[in-house]
């Protein structure tokens, strides 16, 4: 499959985010005199939409975007602008309750040689710059995709062009 413009365009975006602090639920927000704020499903919801996809910034959390974007088999396969999605597998317990269904926390995008950028560090607490500042909590890259030991899987965006 092609690297396509519109992929393209989303990858740059993201990266052209480097350092904008985490925040919990911020889906680009930039609020006067501050730096644009996201966190990991934000920073993808809303480069995707500014590169001309669909706006789904009110409506997709990790969640969602494992549901509604195409799998991606194995990491051999996947393409720059890619997803990884972190979270727990299926048959597992959350609050002594069974979880049936993979249930991502986390997304990240693929760069290519084994690198995610992402917005990351952060968490439900992170809900001010001090708090992003005080936890490292940014947007950032990590050099493995498995940088956190809990890999969902991949997803790939609905590029159109």
């Amino acid at each position: 499959m092609p690297i396509t413009s519109q992929r393209a365009a989303f990858l740059a975006l993201v990266l052209a985010q480097m350092h904008s602090p985490y925040r919990w639920g911020a889906k680009g927000l930039k609020p006067t005199g501050s730096p644009r704020l996201f966190d990991c499903s934000g920073l993808v919801t809303w480069c995707l939409h500014e590169v001309g996809g669909p706006d789904w910034r009110a409506t997709h959390n990790t969640d969602r975007l494992w549901d509604v974007c195409t799998p991606v088999e194995s990491e051999a396969q996947l393409l720059p602008g890619d997803l990884v999605l972190y979270g727990r597998a299926g048959h597992t317990t959350l609050h002594g309750r069974p979880v049936t269904r993979e249930d991502p926390n986390h997304v990240m995008v693929y760069v290519g040689a084994g690198v995610v950028v992402g917005a990351s560090g952060g968490g439900s607490t992170t809900l001010t710059l001090a708090d992003a500042q005080a936890a490292g909590a940014r947007v950032k890259t990590h050099p493995r995709i498995a940088y956190r030991s809990d890999v969902l899987g991949f997803r790939r965006l609905p590029f159109t062009s």
